[in-house]
């Protein structure tokens, strides 16, 4: 049951259908309906970053070489090397578009977001539905790009639903039949179920989601910890247990005046892939800046920083450390987001992307922070002028010098 005044959580995740393809596919028209693939031409050495559907439709999959590519599609296929610069700027539009609908979005890869609508549905009737459907219009006017929405009252359950409806589509699960919704899909759809997972899965029997859920409920009370239980049996267990867990109902509710957005983050794409450590630095520094900004402009203080990194092979990884004390300060947070980078890229790596999230969060009046550190309340206040200042006069009029070779988000989108 709801609380009196409390709100039924809605998440949407929207994921840009086949990126790559699809800014190529906006810039040039004319490929529309034939089989394309990025990543090179026909006959070079390398990889597909990333095929059409029409070309998915031939068995080529992200990451097959290039010539295997050409030996399965047709002589109409396209094969491009890609707009790289571009595609950065193409991510940061669409998610422009999507703050312009609910300021609670969380950026997760170059084409994927969360957004938190629970505060924005009344102005669609509280229909998520409408809602959704505005988002794909406005950036399929917008942009030319087709974009896949799941919505649901909690992440995993939203996630699910985006890959049921790719392509091109708009999955919306009701509160209260989420459980019916995932009992019949293929146990493989749920985020964390790999190659490596499956099988242990299918040796108990388990080949959809209303398997693992049925699962986890008879051995509800097993003894998890018992010498006699396999490390294997475990993981399994583990898997399922976790699988149930997204199929309840998220029925706890908030109201108007107790939520805290969980995290922020902020990313970039390079326009061509660096190993620049004072550019990597840099960016990483304009990126802190911009959470900074949005945690002070929130009266928020965070305890937790994760860097994470994309190289040239579209491996991505990231780690995360906790600050001593809360802050919103960028010599804090950066401080912090540079220990992690040291420890994720080393010298002379190539990176596609790199990126910050501040998490841990908490109202400025309930972190309990250590009145003897004047410093930083100096820095706070010093943090705070300078943004009225950039409020006032513009990002550039004053910024810190070692962000000055850096393109702010301005520039990129003219």
């Amino acid at each position: 049951m709801l609380l009196p005044g409390a709100i039924m959580r809605t998440f949407f995740l929207l994921d840009i259908d086949c990126f790559f393809a699809s800014v190529e596919m906006a810039l040039h028209p004319e490929f529309r309906g034939r089989p394309l693939c990025v990543g090179g031409l026909r006959t070079d050495r390398g990889i597909v970053a990333c095929p059409n559907y029409e070309a998915r439709k031939y068995g080529v999959r992200t990451a097959m070489p290039l010539r295997s590519a050409a030996r399965l599609l047709p002589d109409n296929a396209v094969f491009v090397r890609g707009h790289h610069h571009l595609y950065g700027q193409y991510t940061e539009r669409v998610m422009a578009i999507l703050r312009d609908f609910t300021p609670d979005v969380e950026q997760v890869s170059v084409d994927e977001a969360y957004l938190d609508v629970t505060g924005c549905l009344h102005f669609w009737g509280h229909d998520p539905r409408r809602m959704g459907e505005a988002v794909r219009e406005r950036i399929r006017r917008e942009c030319g790009l087709n974009v896949t929405i799941g919505a649901a009252t909690n992440r995993m359950c939203a996630k699910i639903a985006a890959g049921v409806g790719k392509p091109d589509g708009l999955v919306v699960v009701r509160p209260g039949r989420e459980q019916e919704f995932l009992a019949p899909l293929p146990v493989e759809i749920v985020p964390g179920v790999g190659s490596k997972t499956l099988p242990r899965l299918h040796t108990y029997g388990i080949r959809t989601v209303g398997d693992a859920m049925a699962y986890a409920e008879r051995h509800a009370l097993a003894d998890e910890q018992g010498s006699r239980v396999r490390a294997e049996w475990l993981h399994t267990l583990s898997v399922c247990r976790a699988i149930a867990a997204c199929a309840v109902p998220s029925d706890e509710g908030i109201t108007g005046h107790d939520h805290v957005e969980k995290s922020i983050s902020r990313d970039r794409t390079f326009g061509e892939d660096t190993a620049d450590r004072a550019s990597i630095e840099a960016t990483l520094y304009y990126l802190t800046e911009r959470c900074c900004k949005t945690l002070r402009e929130d009266g928020l203080v965070a305890s937790t920083v994760t860097v994470r990194a994309r190289f040239t092979s579209f491996t991505t990884v990231q780690k995360q450390a906790t600050l001593s004390l809360p802050s919103s300060n960028e010599e804090d947070i950066f401080a912090a987001a540079l220990r992690l980078l040291a420890l994720l890229v080393r010298p002379g790596d190539m990176l596609r992307l790199v990126g910050v999230k501040v998490s841990g969060l908490e109202d400025i009046g309930g972190a309990q922070m250590d009145l003897g550190i004047t410093s930083a309340e100096k820095f706070g206040t010093l943090h705070r002028r300078l943004d009225g200042l950039q409020e006032r006069f513009g990002y550039d009029s004053i910024r810190w010098g070692i962000t000055c070779g850096v393109k702010t988000r301005g520039e990129e989108e003219e």
